[in-house]
């Protein structure tokens, strides 16, 4: 038999998907360094690389571990005893997944049937919506306030009869901004007086860079009285195992047991394990955390100071990135990463439908933020001239 032809194959395959599979674009991390002197600032990986004590657990692993032909721990139990004393709290309020993307679809997963409501800040990770079209569940977005931090007054006003789930992010990718505590302790108040309080899903995925100083709402201190809260944690980020995929979520044990129906078995494998297992129990390690903390607050600072004084646009952030450049037309900021990549820099270009456009810098190395403020620099001054 002769192949058939493309349209032909098309149109098969459209027959056989579930409908709104068709609505889904996919998640595009954007383009991957072109060379080893590409300076890569798109994707909020922790630059200043993997605690030692980590990687000397992973050299270990591979000098002298013998049994990778087993399959690993199904369950994570030795790495979610390390969080229950880590976190305090029993360990069965812990579920660990393939990253925090594959707890994301999980809940979907577990919770989400056609015509559900998930309610997501305008601008946020994109996963979040994408997961709940997955189940046919309707994505609610709702617009960011003036300064473009989450608007948790709207958000409470926004639930339906319909509203399944919450998300939330603080720091907030890709803005940066966090959620005060007064902020959070209100909206609790207000879902906790609805007939149909919906699920509250808290990612922390970027709390680690939070100046200590600041005000915000660490939702892991809730979760042992709400049983409504689930609080998102990632080893992605200022843990430097983003090649591993790691992630995990604490909420109440009830919620977890339903989340275990669903998973597929064995989706963390044993390296990441090890890795995770010694990020959280390794008491170096938290050392390493919080001098790469400082690092990243002083160069983002040194970012955010060009920028402000540029007169550029940008947000000011908690996290491990600037928001920057928006209300910008999409096409112009298009253009500007255009410049960037060409001068060996990849950022993310960033857009929103309710939400302004922009552009989001990784906060790297003090030599990369040096090169990152140079071609922004030229890329300014030729616009000008």
């Amino acid at each position: 038999m002769g192949k058939a032809p493309a349209d032909m194959t098309e149109v098969y395959f459209k027959r056989l998907l579930r409908t709104n599979v068709l609505a889904l674009e996919g998640y595009s991390p954007g383009p991957p360094p072109e060379s080893e002197d590409t300076v890569f600032l798109g994707a909020n990986e922790n630059c200043f690389g993997t605690p030692p004590a980590v990687l000397r657990t992973l050299r270990s692993f591979l000098a002298g571990k013998t049994d990778v032909h087993r399959y690993p721990d199904v369950t994570c139990s030795r790495l979610r005893d390390a969080l229950s004393q880590k976190h305090r709290l029993p360990p069965g309020y812990f579920i660990v997944g393939n990253g925090l993307d594959d707890i994301i679809n999980t809940l979907a997963l577990t919770f989400l049937e056609a015509g559900d409501e998930v309610i997501v800040p305008a601008a946020a990770f994109v996963v979040y919506s994408s997961s709940a079209r997955m189940m046919g569940a309707v994505p609610v977005f709702i617009p960011m306030k003036s300064d473009l931090s989450i608007d948790t007054d709207a958000i409470a006003d926004a639930v339906t009869s319909r509203t399944k789930m919450i998300f939330l992010c603080s720091p907030n990718n890709p803005t940066g901004t966090v959620i005060r505590r007064r902020e959070f302790d209100v909206l609790l108040e207000k879902l906790s007086l609805m007939p149909n309080r919906p699920l509250l899903m808290v990612d922390h995925a970027y709390a680690d860079f939070i100046d200590p100083a600041q005000d915000h709402a660490d939702a892991m201190d809730y979760v042992s009285n709400y049983n409504h809260i689930g609080v998102l944690r990632t080893f992605s980020k200022i843990s430097g195992l983003a090649g591993l995929r790691a992630g995990y979520m604490a909420a109440h044990p009830n919620l977890i047991s339903y989340m275990y129906r669903v998973r597929p078995p064995y989706t963390v494998n044993t390296l990441a394990q090890a890795a995770a297992l010694t990020d959280a129990a390794d008491p170096s390690v938290g050392l390493f955390k919080e001098k790469t903390r400082v690092k990243i607050s002083e160069t983002r600072g040194k970012l955010e100071n060009f920028l402000r004084r540029n007169g550029i646009p940008y947000v000011p952030s908690q996290a491990n990135f600037v928001f920057a450049f928006y209300g910008m037309p999409y096409s112009e900021l298009l253009d500007i990463s255009q410049e960037l990549r060409r001068k060996g820099i990849l950022v993310r270009t960033l857009k929103h439908d309710l939400a302004p456009c922009g552009l989001r810098f990784t906060i790297g190395t003090p030599v990369e933020n040096k090169k990152l403020i140079s071609a922004l620099l030229d890329i300014i001054n030729g616009r000008r001239n």
